[in-house]
């Protein structure tokens, strides 16, 4: 078995490529790939010239723990979404120091978590998934959603996406 496929050796290389010719750092905050998106980042050789870390925030408990979310953040949190991600990134970024975050956070499925759904993320079902970078210029965020019900190929494909959109970001020089 090939790890990571091609097409993510790819994204990963020019992704390492970027960060190490500006000399900037990345992390990683994810939610739905479970850890896909730090584990194709390091099966890089010298990942470490540019990945300092991430974050699994799978469970919103370890959102509270470990993205310096407070009780009110908790308590008020609806699901995945766009603002959700950029929090993500935004503390992400405060804790571990990098030039650029990405989180991720989102619907990998089977099922989504319906009581937590509002107006903001109503139409939001299995294989929605919500992106933020954090980074020198400012945050970005991004929705997507996949069309697909299988929670193990959302989880792949939440991570190629992912860093799709990082790669976006990098060259677009935000």
């Amino acid at each position: 078995m090939e790890f990571p496929p091609s097409e993510i050796k790819a994204l990963v290389e020019e992704i390492a490529q970027i960060l190490r010719s500006k000399n900037q750092t990345l992390a990683i905050s994810e939610a739905a790939c479970g850890g896909l998106l730090s584990a194709y980042l390091i099966s890089v050789p010298g990942a470490s010239d540019f990945y300092i870390g991430g974050k699994l925030v799978y469970s919103v408990r370890q959102r509270l723990r470990l993205s310096g979310w407070s009780n009110e953040d908790i308590s008020s949190y609806v699901g995945p979404s766009k603002q959700v991600a950029l929090k993500l990134a935004r503390t992400t970024k405060y804790d571990l120091g990098s030039t650029y975050v990405l989180s991720e956070t989102g619907f990998a499925g089977p099922t989504t978590d319906l009581h937590l759904q509002t107006s903001s993320n109503l139409d939001a079902g299995v294989g929605t998934v919500y992106f933020g970078v954090s980074g020198p210029t400012g945050d970005h965020a991004e929705e997507i959603s996949t069309g697909n019900g299988d929670r193990s190929t959302n989880m792949t494909e939440f991570a190629r996406l992912g860093l799709e959109f990082l790669l976006k970001t990098l060259k677009e020089g935000k």
